[in-house]
């Protein structure tokens, strides 16, 4: 018997722009705003990049190797500065591990390549010198992103809009949250979970069984490689002085399928939270896909660590599903638009298949956040985008075609397990995504011959939901059009747009004119997602 009680919903206090425009600590090599050059009485260091935009000549020096690019940072103060972006050296350092695991890993991403260098010589750790004299709105700009401060109203969990509940039944999830497609904070629901020592490292380390054995694989939307690392290597990275723009985020999706790790969740998930609990799909209709079988399914599962000030941008979760996300360690922040509505800066293309986005969720906060707030102040109520903070023992539930984003906020470093399902409540979406998505359809096409692909998906979903589930399948398949406003059909899917920026405009309290800065945007045809 569950007593349900709500502890929080509707109370938010919204931070502004100037929040997110103040750094923890200076810039390492001395960069300032370009417009100091006038007040600072110190002459500019920069030749070059009177002539060439300094993103121009980062990405020239991107095609150095380590040894080109050691030798250009001492021949001036401004290659010293632009060659020692951690980008720079983080990419050097993908290059050449994409056929094994990270294990050492340094103080900065310029150690780290010298450690894989293995060079017989002695080395000392980098330690950046300040120039006085680099001026660059651009490397400023990245810091910003990369070193904000956390707004302290981002750190208490009283502090949001999406509902809270302690104690809730399965019929009360489904009729409240689930049916209506609404998100909710499922507070301290995982609290119990033995997973919950993760927080200590040593007892990580053992639950993995994987010290210098076994890899996770770690992405950014700013790196062009995926990386693999150690679980003890990667948090020694999360600990690392110089971490990029959009760190590397552990996306682990082979973890949680068995061993230690699933037994510290799974039966403890069975018992608080039955709604979500794959046995009982006669109850709660939950996970339909396993239908599919194991390993015949799309990704449905990860372990995720991430350090702090990582985190997902904005998206949609995959095919069509729902999901639930379990905060082990740390605190998130998380931002909801609802379906139907984009949020500012984010550009998809008319059919979803790509997205054009800033590549870090700090230069969205960073540029972005007026116009979010200007939409929570002036968009109707249904409408509106909602927030929270979730804490260790919490977890969310996070409804199909909602955009969001999570933002990690403690240090070293934040885990949750997330897992996407199908339910009745969106099997409608689910097959028309599968039947004319099949473009947009991921976590199959890297296991061809295992997983099914998107073409065959669809119809050994049906044929699995016939055999057990008919009425399920046929209910779903009466519906006869998308039930969830972020997926239209192409002859509404132009007039909806032009709508929806007509009602945006119209309920704005005034115009402001903005200038758009376009010059770290990310065109990404899948995204993290948590």
């Amino acid at each position: 018997m569950f007593e349900k009680r709500r502890i929080s919903a509707s109370k938010c206090n919204l931070v502004s722009s100037s929040d997110f425009n103040s750094c923890i600590d200076s810039h390492d090599y001395g960069c300032q705003p370009q417009g100091n050059v006038y007040l600072s009485g110190v002459p500019s260091c920069k030749q070059l990049g009177l002539v060439l935009p300094d993103g121009l000549l980062q990405d020239i020096l991107s095609f150095c190797d380590g040894v080109t690019l050691a030798k250009l940072v001492q021949t001036c103060r401004e290659f010293y500065v632009i060659g020692h972006q951690p980008e720079l050296w983080r990419d050097l350092v993908l290059i050449d591990s994409q056929d094994h695991a990270l294990v050492n890993v340094g103080d900065c991403w310029k150690d780290t390549y010298i450690l894989q260098q293995k060079l017989q010589c002695e080395h000392r750790s980098h330690k950046p010198m300040k120039i006085p004299g680099f001026f660059s709105d651009h490397f400023y700009q990245t810091h910003l992103c990369r070193s904000f401060v956390i707004p302290n109203e981002w750190l208490t969990v009283e502090n949001g809009t999406v509902d809270r509940i302690e104690g809730i039944s399965i019929q009360e999830f489904l009729e409240n949250y689930e049916i209506p497609n609404q998100p909710v904070v499922l507070a301290g629901a995982c609290k119990n979970w033995k997973a919950m020592n993760w927080k200590y490292k040593e007892y990580l380390l053992q639950a993995l069984q994987m010290e210098k054995k076994r890899s996770l694989r770690a992405t950014s939307g700013a790196a062009s490689f995926a990386s693999y690392f150690t679980v003890e290597s990667y948090l020694d990275y999360c600990q690392s002085n110089q971490l990029e723009e959009a760190p590397l985020y552990l996306f682990d999706r082979e973890a949680l399928l068995d061993g230690p790790l699933r037994e510290d969740y799974f039966p403890h998930l069975q018992r608080d939270c039955p709604y979500f609990d794959p046995s009982r799909t006669k109850e709660n209709t939950h996970d339909l896909l396993q239908l599919l079988g194991e390993n015949r399914r799309p990704d449905h599962s990860w372990l995720i660590i991430g350090p702090q000030r990582s985190g997902s941008s904005f998206h949609i979760d995959p095919n069509a599903t729902h999901a639930w996300n379990a905060t082990i360690v740390g605190r998130k922040r998380w931002l909801f638009y609802p379906p139907g509505q984009t949020p500012p800066g984010i550009h998809p293309s008319s059919d979803g298949d790509d997205v054009i986005m800033p590549i870090s969720v700090g230069e969205w906060l960073t540029k972005y956040w007026d116009a979010h707030v200007e939409r929570c102040q002036t968009l109707p109520l249904t409408e509106q985008p909602i927030e929270c903070t979730v804490q260790a023992g919490d977890i969310v539930f996070v409804p199909h075609g909602w955009w969001h984003s999570v933002l990690n906020l403690d240090a070293p470093y934040n885990i949750a397990i997330t897992h996407n399902y199908v339910s009745k409540s969106n099997l409608s979406n689910v097959l028309r995504f599968f039947e004319s998505k099949q473009s947009q359809i991921s976590g199959c096409r890297d296991r061809p011959g295992v997983a099914l692909q998107p073409e065959e998906i669809g119809a050994e979903f049906q044929k699995g939901l016939r055999q057990h589930y008919p009425t399920w399948l046929q209910q779903a398949q009466q519906t006869g059009k998308w039930t969830c406003k972020a997926w239209e059909d192409k002859k509404t899917e132009k007039a909806s747009n032009q709508k929806n920026i007509k009602k945006w405009e119209s309920g704005r309290k005034k115009k402001r004119s903005r200038k758009e800065n376009n010059g770290s945007s990310v065109l990404a045809k899948s995204k993290q997602q948590e």
